[in-house]
């Protein structure tokens, strides 16, 4: 028996580097997945991927506001019976001195990273609170370590770290789990779209891979392992962690 079987999981961000590897696991694990993200054409590409399915379907959507939440949380509702998992694996980047920094980069940033996942989150447990859930949040080493010129991002990150303690204590008498990982640096187009712009693109790249113990960025397997553990009921003890995954960039 595959560890998901028969679990009905929604993947926010799928199209992205770490969507689609988690898409791809969360189907192999035997879960039956809603796939979503703001990219129409990517979201295409990734269904005919990943083939044709009754397991799978997607739909693109902004859930960075509340009507875009709500248009996700419907269709969840209305192919699943039940949701057992709901992965928030979306997000964007900036990096922007904070003097630089204008209001609405601000407000895009906290839009997509944290409001986006108390929207969705106020959706979808209505279908987790008779038999339980795990929703799983992406946060970021950033949340947790500060650098320099991601002071909106690491607000966001560091906010949302904060928001699925608070969230694991709220849901906590329906059984509804509630974890976030922290990754370092992931080698998905995010990062490599963050550095495209750069003149120094090739140093800071380089100061990415140092940064990490292992001398590597991060695959993205290997944050979405962690993340069908914790959809999956072998973590059933385990609500109200921040799990930093992140090559040991935080403990230098």
């Amino acid at each position: 028996m595959a560890r998901l079987d028969g679990k009905n999981v929604v993947i926010t961000g799928a199209a992205g580097g770490q969507g689609r590897a988690a898409c791809r696991a969360f189907l192999d694990e035997g879960a039956n997945v809603l796939g979503t993200d703001i990219d129409e054409q990517a979201l295409t590409s990734l269904a005919k991927e990943l083939g044709a399915t009754d397991r799978f379907s997607v739909l693109a959507a902004d859930i960075s506001g509340a009507a875009g939440a709500a248009q996700v949380g419907a269709a969840a509702r209305d192919r699943f019976p039940r949701i057992d998992a709901l992965y928030n694996n979306h997000g964007i980047i900036l990096g922007k001195p904070l003097l630089e920094t204008t209001e609405a980069e601000w407000d895009r940033v906290h839009d997509v990273d944290l409001k986006s996942v108390f929207l969705l989150t106020k959706e979808i447990v209505p279908a987790m609170q008779e038999s339980g859930g795990s929703i799983i949040n992406v946060s970021s080493v950033g949340g947790q370590v500060a650098f320099a010129n991601m002071a909106a991002y690491g607000a966001a990150k560091g906010g949302l770290a904060m928001f699925s303690k608070v969230a694991a204590v709220d849901l906590a008498p329906w059984s509804i789990r509630v974890n976030a990982i922290c990754p370092g640096v992931i080698d998905t187009q995010m990062p490599r779209n963050f550095v495209s712009g750069l003149a120094d693109r090739d140093a800071i790249w380089r100061g990415f891979e140092q940064g990490h113990l292992t001398g590597r960025l991060g695959r993205a397997e290997e944050i979405v392992s962690l993340a069908v553990y914790l959809a999956s009921d072998e973590s059933t003890f385990m609500t109200g962690s921040v799990i930093t995954i992140d090559g040991g960039w935080s403990v230098q």
